[in-house]
């Protein structure tokens, strides 16, 4: 009785253990997708703002002097 007992104990600890081996790595895969947008996100925007910097840039050359 007792060794079915502590078998069952472990088998349940074990499937616990799996399951939030699983869970964290399904987590850490999400964070990790959402980590890869947002950086590509930033990239995009940095891009966006240099070019309007360059354009700002070149029209205030266009301005006459006073």
């Amino acid at each position: 009785m007792k060794g079915k007992l502590f078998m069952y104990m472990f088998v349940f600890a074990l499937l616990l253990i799996v399951f939030q081996y699983v869970n964290s790595k399904n987590i850490f895969e999400t964070y990790q997708e959402k980590m890869t947008k947002l950086i590509a996100k930033e990239q995009v925007l940095k891009d966006s703002i240099n070019h309007l910097n360059r354009e700002l840039k070149a029209l205030k050359s266009e301005l006459p002097v006073e």
